[in-house]
């Protein structure tokens, strides 16, 4: 039976190619660990054996807990944990992971709140032929069918509750529980944001879960049913354990320690270079392409400034006519215009959409002077248009020319 758990699907929404190298490929990678990671790693170890041990009947006080902590950190460093915000060292991380301990234990002492049933544990369940897993930080219940999920968070930001109540993993949690546990009256999703020292809830209908589970089997039909598996680039990029298998990284990686003659050598970079420079020119060009528009413009309202004094439609130039003729016109709304989608609306109850070619303004102009279109119609396609008059002006090559 596959297998999937909440870390995994999000692996896929946050990067399909990153999905398939980790979880199809199982590409192999020199393993690496920011420091973020590593200081939750330990404080979550710490917390555990608090708990284990208050199962067991020894409550550990706050210097036997600090002890414990320093001694995995100690223990679990490694050259490969990164610290990567400048200014900041691993004494740093050490220090606050001892700070937000001790929040935690002086604002739950004597931890009885609600039993522990087990901390670290594995959950799972069925899912139309799909097993869903996780593992739940802490599981307690109050002994009248209220079960908790714990969730120990050391990240530097609090979520909203919006963000919480949308939350995906601790509810596939929650459904695994209830299966697990028959005696469950309700349950209660509990986020520790430790940093802050705030502790944060929510619960789920089972209406939500049933949705979730649609959700869930929804998205997983979805890998399963991908081909191609397209990198999603973003500043999660600079995360990333696969760069240099990564379709849209794999170059940039491949030329990037390349000596300069190589380097200027390289086909890939030889047409980036080649493409860049046209692209370049096209932008030049488009820019004076404006400016003589603009040019051309002053030229055309001096044009109709001086027919309009002569009195002429006619100017005549060397092989060219310029016609300058006065105009009327409907004008229906832009689509910066609030009408716009009034009229919008009404074309297509009137079943006239595709008629105007998705609101073509000249296809629209056609409609209303067709003879026989229904005068019902045109009077209330009227009523969003104004009648406009101006000059249009028009440049023709003389006869011979």
């Amino acid at each position: 039976m596959p297998s999937y758990s909440n870390s995994r699907l999000s692996t896929y929404e946050t990067c399909p190619q990153q999905y398939k190298l980790s979880y199809i490929d199982k590409v192999d990678v020199e393993e690496f660990e920011g420091i973020e990671s590593f200081l939750g790693s330990r404080v979550h170890e710490t917390l555990a054996k608090l708990y284990k041990d208050l199962v067991l009947g020894k409550l550990n006080t706050l210097e036997e807990l600090l002890a414990y902590y320093k001694g995995v950190w100690l223990k679990e460093w490694y050259s490969g944990v990164q610290v990567v915000k400048k200014g900041f060292t691993k004494e740093h991380y050490f220090v606050n992971g001892k700070k937000v301990l001790a929040k935690y234990y002086r604002r739950y002492q004597p931890f009885d709140q609600t039993s522990t049933i087990q901390t670290e544990y594995m959950i799972g369940f069925d899912l139309e032929g799909y097993r869903i897993t996780g593992f739940l930080d802490r599981l307690s219940h109050d002994g009248r069918g209220t079960y908790e999920i714990h969730d120990y968070k050391t990240s530097g930001s609090l979520p909203n509750q919006s963000h919480l109540d949308e939350d995906r993993q601790l509810a596939l949690y929650q459904i695994g529980v209830q299966q697990r546990f028959k005696d469950i009256r309700k349950v209660r999703l509990l986020w520790h944001y430790l940093l802050f020292d705030q502790e944060l809830s929510s619960e789920r209908s089972e209406t939500q879960l049933a949705d979730l589970k649609k959700q869930v089997l929804s998205l997983i039909k979805t890998i399963e049913k991908d081909e191609k598996f397209v990198p999603n680039e973003g500043p999660l990029c600079d995360w990333c354990a696969y760069p240099e298998y990564c379709p849209a990284k794999g170059h940039e990686i491949k030329v990037a320690d390349l000596p300069p003659n190589k380097y200027l050598n390289d086909e890939g970079v030889v047409l980036v270079n080649k493409y860049a420079a046209l692209q370049n020119k096209i932008w030049d060009l488009n820019q004076k392409v404006k400016e003589l528009k603009r040019e051309q413009g002053l030229v055309e309202e001096a044009a109709v400034n001086y027919a309009e004094k002569e009195g002429v439609t006619n100017l005549s130039g060397s092989g060219y006519n310029l016609i300058i003729k006065l105009e009327e016109w409907l004008q229906f709304p832009y689509s910066n215009d609030e009408r716009r989608k009034d009229l919008v609306t009404y074309l297509r109850k009137a079943g006239l959409w595709e008629e105007v070619s998705g609101l073509d303004l000249g296809a629209l102009r056609s409609l209303v002077e067709e003879e026989g279109a229904d005068p019902r119609v045109i009077k209330k396609i009227l009523e969003f248009a104004e009648e406009q008059e101006g000059y249009k002006v028009k440049l023709v090559k003389k006869k011979g020319e």
